[in-house]
């Protein structure tokens, strides 16, 4: 007669929530990096045009300006408008030394200039203080009211270009000044994405089907412990991510984020004794906080609500605060960190497989973006999950890599490619399943789609994803799993 530890896997199925919570932390970043680069992909960017020294491009012909003020004034304002930047230090600089120069003029150069470099502090310095002098001049008003766009002053920005246009603008500036107050509109509107799709995973339990022999007599297995089969199944899948920002006044701001996705699978566990027999899940998230937003820096303090939905039941509720940092080093870089603390508690059903604990995140990310169409960004993170008991309580360490590309021509093809490596240790020896758990996971994403290809505004991606998880305790936690699917993606 032999004997199988089926009852095994009940015993454990506490401790493998963990993998299944990181996965679904995984697909939240995966998904809120991607509505943050929809953003920043809405915005504008500017072209530079630059010129041999001494001299000035205006129509196609370089010319050379003398040091009077009939000459340096328009030849400001050419520099200026063309964006030869270039230029202007040496032209500031003799105008500057005329008798009879406008501390205004110059005040507003300085500034568009400190703007160009990235210096967004001292660009509006200047202008403000050459709307001192100058109150009634509506250039200087314009450019005032487009530094306060930039730097996500929306109030501010739409009093100054109505001060603009009653200061008497010319008609092309005018609808200059009717394109900002649209873009104006559009930044107060929802942005992000909805998604819709179908594939196939190969492992939606995350099982491996592991056999040991226990005991044996004479050839004969007498105990033998038996892991699950890994169960396949179709899916359809769904994805939605929104972000509202509203500006109360200056940079502060109310930003709300709320954010949906998930799995269904027909196929269901066949065993009529395992704890898991829907693994369809969706995790619902709610985030409403406060949000400092100017041209190079983002700071936030954002409460959230989460729901967790499997095994056709609610299976745990957790509440959060999040504080994060995104800084603009320049229009190449950007650097961030945050943290993140979650306190999971689950409902009666959850507790079948899981227990409830404390989650706590500090993240670094980093992105390089060596032109418009192409990011390489990573990131560090460290994690501490606390349970009740240290066996079940983990510490872990991951680093993630990545790039996107936009492909050049109307079809709009894109890639997306991330890998994640995992290292999460438990606190302390289980004398159940004879170690100390020790885990090391693998992740793969790859997302393309041609934003061109629309139809009904809806454009096509497919996403893979693959995982490993190797652990000392490989017979209880080893395990591979595939993804793919095809989705229907609409972005606003």
């Amino acid at each position: 007669m032999t004997f199988r530890f089926r009852s095994v896997w009940l015993l454990i199925s506490v401790y493998l929530i963990v993998p299944f919570v990181q996965a679904d932390e995984d697909d939240t970043r995966f998904l809120q990096e991607e509505t943050h680069r929809i953003i920043e992909q809405q915005g504008q960017h500017e072209e530079e045009l630059a010129a041999p020294p001494g001299t000035l491009m205006y129509q196609g012909k370089h010319y050379q300006v003398p040091s009077t003020r009939d000459s340096l004034e328009p030849a400001i304002y050419i520099a200026i408008n063309s964006n030869q930047w270039t230029l202007l230090p040496d032209f500031i600089q003799r105008y500057q030394q005329l008798p009879d120069h406008r501390p205004a003029l110059v005040a507003m150069a300085e500034s568009l200039l400190a703007r160009f470099h990235n210096d967004y502090s001292l660009a509006l310095q200047r202008m403000e203080y050459a709307n001192n002098l100058e109150p009634e001049d509506a250039r200087i008003l314009l450019e005032l009211a487009r530094l306060w766009f930039e730097d996500y002053q929306e109030k501010r920005a739409l009093e100054g270009f109505e001060k603009a246009l009653n200061a008497g603008l010319p008609p092309q500036a005018q609808m200059l000044v009717q394109q900002y107050k649209q873009a104006i509109d559009m930044r107060d509107d929802w942005h992000g994405s909805a998604a819709f799709g179908f594939g196939y995973n190969n492992n939606i339990n995350q099982a491996n089907g592991y056999y040991t022999c226990l005991s044996s007599f004479a050839g004969i297995c007498l105990f033998e412990r038996q892991m699950p089969e890994a169960i396949e199944s179709n899916m359809i899948n769904y994805e939605l991510a929104f972000q509202r920002r509203f500006n109360v006044s200056g940079n502060h701001n109310v930003a709300f984020k709320p954010m949906s996705y998930g799995s269904y699978y027909p196929t269901k566990n066949p065993s009529d004794t395992a704890t898991i027999q829907d693994y369809s899940t969706n995790l619902t998230r709610l985030q409403l906080g406060y949000q400092y937003l100017d041209a190079k820096d983002t700071i936030s303090l954002t409460p959230y609500l989460e729901h967790y939905y499997r095994n056709d039941s609610s299976h745990y509720l957790a509440h959060g605060l999040k504080m994060g940092w995104q800084h603009s080093l320049n229009q190449q870089w950007q650097v961030g960190t945050g943290l993140d603390a979650k306190r999971y508690e689950y409902t009666t059903e959850g507790q079948r497989s899981g227990a409830d604990y404390d989650s706590y995140q500090w993240d670094f990310t980093a992105a390089y973006m060596p032109n418009r169409s192409t990011s390489v960004y990573g990131g560090l993170t460290l994690d501490r999950n606390k349970y009740d008991v240290d066996q079940a309580s983990s510490k872990s360490w991951s680093v993630r890599a990545g790039v996107y590309h936009a492909f050049s021509g109307p079809a709009g093809l894109f890639v997306n490619a991330q890998t994640i490596y995992r290292d999460s240790k438990n606190d302390a020896h289980d004398f159940f399943l004879g170690e100390r758990r020790h885990d090391k996971q693998q992740i793969y994403i790859l997302s393309t789609g041609a934003k061109g290809w629309e139809f009904a505004e809806l454009s096509p991606e497919l996403r893979i994803r693959h995982s490993i998880n190797q652990s000392n305790l490989d017979w209880a936690f080893g395990f591979k799993q595939t993804e793919v699917s095809l989705l229907l993606r609409h972005i606003f």
